[in-house]
C-alpha cells in the first residue's frame, strides 16, 4: 500500500517541485534583465562598439561587440542585433552602459541589454505557474476523494 501510494503522489509532487523551480529561475533571470536596465537608465553612458566577432551557432548567429569606456575595454555576446539590418563584423554599434558598472550594456534603443529575453521568461513563469495551480488542483481532488491512484 505505501508504495502505490509513494508512486500515486510522486509524479504530481515532481511536476510541482519543477514548476516551483521554473518560476523563481525564470524570474530571477528577468530581474537580472530588470535590474540591468534600470542601472542603465540611472546613468547613461553613451559608446561605440564595434561587432569584433560573429559564429553561427544552433539558434542563428551570436555577435561579440567590443567597446572601450574610458581606458578599458569591454565586449559582450549577451546583445540582441536585431536593429541592425545586417550585423557583420566591422560594422559600428551605439550602446548606453551603466555609469556604475560599465560592463552593463545595451544597443541603444532598445530597453533591456537583451530585449528578447525578459518576455520569454515572464512567459515560461506564467506556463509554469498554471502547470503549478493544474497539479495543485490535481492533488486537491485525489485527497478529497480519498482515492491513492492517478
Amino acid at each position: 500500500m505505501k508504495t502505490v501510494l509513494r508512486r500515486a503522489w510522486s509524479l504530481p509532487l515532481a511536476g510541482a517541485a519543477v514548476s516551483l523551480l521554473v518560476i523563481c529561475w525564470s524570474l530571477g533571470a528577468a530581474s537580472v534583465q530588470w535590474r540591468a536596465a534600470g542601472r542603465i537608465d540611472a546613468a547613461p553612458l553613451r559608446v561605440d562598439g564595434t561587432v569584433s566577432a560573429a559564429a553561427l551557432r544552433k539558434g542563428g548567429w551570436l555577435y561579440t561587440v567590443t567597446y572601450r569606456v574610458g581606458d578599458r575595454a569591454y565586449s559582450t555576446t549577451a546583445l540582441g542585433l536585431k536593429r541592425l539590418r545586417k550585423p557583420r563584423v566591422g560594422v559600428t554599434v551605439a550602446l548606453e552602459a551603466a555609469a556604475d558598472d560599465p560592463a552593463t550594456v545595451r544597443v541603444v534603443g532598445d530597453r533591456y541589454p537583451n530585449d528578447d529575453m525578459p518576455a520569454t521568461y515572464v512567459l515560461a513563469a506564467v506556463g509554469a505557474t498554471a502547470v503549478l495551480l493544474w497539479v495543485v488542483g490535481l492533488l486537491t481532488r485525489r485527497v478529497r476523494e480519498g482515492t491513492p491512484h492517478p
